[in-house]
C-alpha cells in the first residue's frame, strides 16, 4: 500500500509575474510519487488569490497611487510616499503574517482530514522561508508521527546550516530529487532507513548526517510532470506555460555560482523524448508556452528539437538559457523558426579582467559579441546578465562592461550586484575575492534575510558582508547608478527571458509596457488586474 503525500509551495508573497508559473520542481516529484504507487496532492500558494488575501482591499488607495506615480509615470516617490510606504509596509507585514496563518492551518486540516503521511515542503528565500519553517513547526506540534521533508533553493544553497535554525524536519534534500522522494517515501513505509537515501541530510542523536550527492543519469526515463487538477490543486490558476527539464548540470565552474554544485555534469534529454513531452503537454494541457530549465542548455538539443519542432509544425513558443561559446556555432535562424523567442545569456562582465580573476568565467567577448549579434540578428530577443560591482571592480574595468554593453546592445540587461551563498567558490573562500563578512553568523543572516518588497535596494536591510570595502548602501547605489546609466543610452533593465515571451502572449507590443503594467499590479495588490492578465495569456495563441 502506498503513503499519502502533499508537496506544499510558500514563496510568500508573489513579487514577480512568473511566480504565477507551475512549478515543475513540485510536478516531477509529484509524478515520481504516483509512477511508484503513491498517493500525492500538490498544495502550491503562488498564486494571485494568495496576493489578493494579503492586500484585502482596505484602504489601500495610497499605494495604488504611488505604483502607478512610479511603475506607469516613471517619476520618484517624494519623501511624503516613502513615509506613507512604511507604515503601509507595516499594515501589510500584519496581514501577511494571518494569511499565512490561516494557510499552514488550511495545510493542517488537509493533513487530518487525508490522513497524510508525509509533507514535502519546497524552502524559497524571502519570507516564504519563515512561513515555511513556520508550516513545518506547526505540523510536527499537531501530528507528531507525520514525516515532514525540506528541499528546494534554500537547501541546495545553505544545506546541513538550516538544521541550526530548526528541528522540525525529518531530512533536507538537496539536488536531484526525482530517486530521493520515492526511497523517502520507502522509509515512511519503514521498509528502509534514512542512512539508506541518497542526497538527504538528517539529525541522529543530536549530530547531523549528510549522504552522500547521487545524480538522476538517465533522464530520458523520467515520467511526465504531474499537472492535472486532481494532483495539482488550483492548476487552472495558473499561467498555462510549463518549465521544460531538458537538461541538467554544468561544465562550467564560475565563482559565484550554485549550479557546478548542484547539478555537476551536464546530462541531457534526447530531442525525441522532450517532443513527446510538448506534444504531451499541447494535448493534455492546451500548453503552447515553455521554457527550458537547463542552466545552459546544449546546442545540441536546442537545434535538434528546433528542428523537430518545424518538421511537426507545432506552433509553440519558448525561451532557454544559453552559454556563449556553447551556443557559438547555432543556427538562430533556426531556433527562431522553431518558436524560440528569446535566450538567456550570463555575460556578468565585459572586462576581461574580472571574467578571469574575479567570476573564473570562460566567456571569451568576441565570441560574445557574436552571439549577441547574430542572436538579435534573427529576431531572438535578447538577455545579457551583468553582476556589478563585481569583486576587483574599478573605473576601468566598469568602464570596459558598460562599453561593450553599449556595443552590443543586448535587448535587455538584468544587473544585481553579487551575491555570496555558501557552497560557491566565492562563499567558500569570500576574503580572497575581496569579500568582508561583518557577522560571525554569516550562512544563518543571509538565509533569513528579509526583502523590503516595496522598497529599493537602498532602503532594505544591510546584508552583512561589504566588497571591495563598499558597504551594502554604497554597492547598492553602484548597481542602481549602473542600471540608470543603460537605461539613459536606451538599454531596459528589467525584461527577462520569460517576461518577454509572456509579454508577446498577452498581446503586448513592447514588453517593458508589460513588465511596468504587471509590477504596478503586484505593487498595488491588484489582484483581479493579474488574473485577468493569465486569463488572457491562457487564451491567447501566440504569433511565432
Amino acid at each position: 500500500m502506498g503513503t499519502n503525500w502533499l508537496l506544499v509551495s510558500i514563496a510568500g508573497m508573489p513579487k514577480i509575474f512568473s511566480d504565477f508559473i507551475p512549478d515543475n520542481g513540485l510536478a516531477i516529484l509529484a509524478a515520481c510519487l504516483k509512477k511508484n504507487g503513491h498517493y500525492v496532492k500538490i498544495l502550491d500558494y503562488n498564486t494571485a488569490d494568495t496576493l489578493q488575501k494579503i492586500f484585502d482591499g482596505r484602504g489601500l488607495s495610497d499605494i495604488r497611487r504611488i505604483a502607478e506615480k512610479v511603475f506607469i509615470e516613471k517619476r520618484k516617490p517624494s519623501i511624503p510616499d516613502i513615509f506613507k510606504l512604511k507604515v503601509i509596509s507595516s499594515r501589510i507585514e500584519k496581514q501577511k503574517q494571518v494569511v499565512f496563518d490561516r494557510i499552514t492551518d488550511d495545510i493542517c486540516e488537509k493533513v487530518k482530514q487525508n490522513s497524510i503521511d508525509a509533507v514535502g515542503i519546497k524552502l524559497w528565500a524571502g519570507d516564504g522561508f519563515n512561513y515555511s519553517l513556520l508550516l513545518a513547526r506547526k505540523l510536527k506540534e499537531r501530528f507528531p508521527d507525520i514525516k515532514v521533508f525540506g528541499g528546494g533553493p534554500q537547501v541546495d544553497i545553505f544545506q546541513e546550516e538550516i538544521f541550526k535554525i530548526t528541528d522540525d524536519f525529518d531530512a533536507l534534500c538537496f539536488g536531484d530529487g526525482e530517486e530521493t522522494i520515492v526511497l523517502l517515501a520507502e522509509s515512511v513505509s519503514g521498509k528502509i532507513s534514512l542512512k539508506e537515501i541518497p542526497n538527504i541530510i538528517f539529525k541522529n542523536n543530536g549530530s547531523i548526517i549528510k549522504n552522500n550527492k547521487k545524480f538522476v543519469e538517465d533522464m530520458e526515463n523520467l515520467p511526465f510532470p504531474e499537472y492535472s487538477q486532481d494532483i495539482y490543486e488550483g492548476i487552472e490558476s495558473k499561467i498555462r506555460m510549463f518549465v521544460l527539464d531538458e537538461s541538467r548540470g554544468c561544465n562550467n565552474h564560475c565563482a559565484f555560482c550554485i549550479h557546478p554544485v548542484k547539478s555537476g555534469k551536464v546530462r541531457k534529454k534526447t530531442p525525441e523524448r522532450i517532443m513527446k513531452e510538448i506534444e504531451y503537454s499541447i494535448e493534455n494541457s492546451r500548453v503552447n508556452l515553455f521554457r527550458y530549465a537547463g542552466s545552459s542548455t546544449p546546442a545540441d538539443i536546442l537545434e535538434g528539437t528546433a528542428k523537430k519542432i518545424i518538421e511537426k509544425n507545432l506552433k509553440i513558443a519558448y525561451t532557454c538559457f544559453g552559454h556563449f561559446e556553447a551556443l557559438a556555432e547555432t543556427d538562430f535562424q533556426l531556433v527562431r523558426s522553431s518558436g524560440c523567442m528569446s535566450i538567456f545569456f550570463g555575460l556578468e562582465s565585459g572586462s576581461p579582467e574580472i571574467l578571469s580573476r574575479a567570476m573564473h568565467k570562460r566567456n571569451c567577448l568576441s565570441i560574445a559579441e557574436s552571439v549577441i549579434r547574430n542572436c538579435k540578428k534573427a529576431g531572438i530577443f535578447t538577455v545579457c546578465s551583468v553582476i556589478y560591482p563585481a569583486p576587483f571592480e574599478n573605473r576601468k574595468t566598469r568602464k570596459e562592461t558598460m562599453d561593450f554593453l553599449l556595443k552590443t546592445r543586448p535587448d535587455s540587461v538584468l544587473v544585481q550586484f553579487p551575491g555570496l551563498y555558501p557552497q560557491t567558490v566565492w562563499g567558500r573562500n569570500p576574503a580572497k575575492f575581496n569579500f568582508t563578512l561583518e557577522t560571525d553568523n554569516y550562512a544563518r543572516d543571509v538565509m533569513t534575510y528579509q526583502i523590503k518588497q516595496f522598497f529599493p535596494p537602498r532602503y532594505w536591510k544591510s546584508l552583512p558582508y561589504r566588497i571591495n570595502g563598499m558597504s551594502f548602501k554604497e554597492y547598492a547605489r553602484e548597481t542602481e547608478e549602473f542600471q540608470k546609466e543603460l537605461a539613459i543610452s536606451g538599454i531596459t533593465t528589467f525584461v527577462s527571458d520569460e517576461a518577454y515571451l509572456l509579454s508577446k502572449a498577452a498581446g503586448f507590443k513592447h514588453p517593458e509596457e508589460f513588465v511596468n503594467k504587471n509590477r504596478y499590479f503586484l505593487f498595488a495588490g491588484l489582484a483581479e488586474e493579474i488574473k485577468k492578465e493569465i486569463e488572457t495569456i491562457n487564451n491567447n495563441i501566440i504569433e511565432v
